[in-house]
């Protein structure tokens, strides 16, 4: 069995123009915030740190050697693009009446933006939302067309798709896992095991989400389906959709698809049927990653992004600067893809080693 890319439908068709995309770092800017207020007391160390073209896990490290802390005495909340100025959490614990000057930590890399005492460690998953600054370069199509677009996905959302540097390059994520899963594999790094084993639960997820847009599903409730309320992963199966319907128009929940795994099967009547006919050529792939002691969990299908403002610059070539915010999980470049066809430059960050 092989997993092929492929290019995911758009909701508003066809892309307003080209532009270049992470020409300079400072093109692509990401801040993250909590989803909760830190207590101000306590024996964990919250950094909020600003780190130029390097990984979440360099900036661990520089922490861990820095503190001399174990690796389980570092916490953060995700994982930011590396070629990127990021602003993001991190918590480190000390014991408690330790006092550390956290200024001394700064280099060219790194810059400690502030620090608040927490009772708990930071975990993954405790982003309540990521404020982006984007500047697009070279831009090429249709100014009209693009702020149209922007408007119209402020109205209907934008599709949640995982974005392209969930596969690896050229998909290679993608391969490792199937070869993994084809053979009985199993790798000594289990990070590293489970972010490919995601890879393949990204691309199912990503599959679903696109048949749903080719079957015109995207803007409406099915009978059955699994529904998140906004801003929380709690929810509900749809059983009247007439009761629904004002709420899904008003952006208050939003259905879910699948990423698969063991369990039963939250949907039911037509949600159901959609979704394991969908899935129907990759139940040996859902069996593998069931036996993997994967379990199945729920992701909106859609994302409306809040705080959106953008600027032309008239420079000798169009550039577009563009700030909005994306609750945890959504990828800013699902959103871009929307407006455009984006020009890359590839960074070794996208590959898993």
């Amino acid at each position: 069995m092989t997993l092929a890319l492929y290019d995911w439908p758009r909701v508003t068709g066809e892309p307003a123009g080209t532009a270049v995309f992470r020409h300079k770092l400072s093109d692509f800017q990401v801040s993250e915030s909590l989803r909760f207020k830190p207590s101000g007391e306590g024996a964990h160390h919250l950094l909020f740190i600003e780190k130029r073209n390097v990984n979440t896990d360099i900036v661990t490290h520089k922490l861990r050697k820095f503190a001399q802390v174990k690796p389980l005495d570092i916490g953060y909340a995700g994982k930011k693009d590396r070629f990127a100025i990021a602003r993001q959490w991190f918590s480190v614990q000390l014991p408690l009446l330790t006092e550390i000057d956290w200024q001394d930590c700064n280099d060219d890399e790194i810059q400690v933006l502030d620090v608040i005492r927490h009772h708990k460690k930071l975990r993954i998953g405790a982003v309540k939302e990521n404020h982006f600054r984007i500047l697009l370069r070279d831009f090429a199509g249709q100014k009209e067309v693009l702020e149209q677009k922007l408007a119209r996905l402020q109205r209907i959302g934008f599709p949640n798709y995982f974005g392209e540097q969930r596969f690896g390059h050229n998909g290679d994520n993608l391969a490792r896992a199937l070869d993994l899963l084809a053979t009985n594999k199993r790798l000594k790094n289990r990070n590293l095991q489970g972010l490919l084993f995601s890879s393949v639960r990204s691309f199912l997820f990503n599959h679903l989400l696109s048949q749903r847009i080719n079957n015109n599903l995207y803007e409406q409730l099915l009978e059955g389906d699994f529904v998140q309320l906004e801003g929380s992963e709690s929810g509900f199966v749809i059983e009247d959709l007439g009761k629904e319907q004002p709420r899904f128009d008003a952006k208050d929940l939003h259905p879910t698809l699948p990423l698969v795994g063991g369990g039963r099967a939250q949907t039911q009547a037509k949600a159901l049927e959609f979704e394991s006919e969908q899935l129907a050529e990759y139940q040996w792939l859902i069996e593998q990653l069931t036996s993997r002691r994967l379990n199945s969990e729920r992701r909106a299908i859609r994302v409306f992004p809040k705080n959106v403002y953008w600027q032309w610059h008239n420079t000798e070539k169009p550039q577009l600067e563009l700030s909005f915010s994306l609750p945890k999980g959504a990828y800013a470049t699902a959103f871009l893809r929307e407006l455009m066809d984006l020009q890359q430059v590839r960074h070794d960050e996208n590959i898993v080693k």
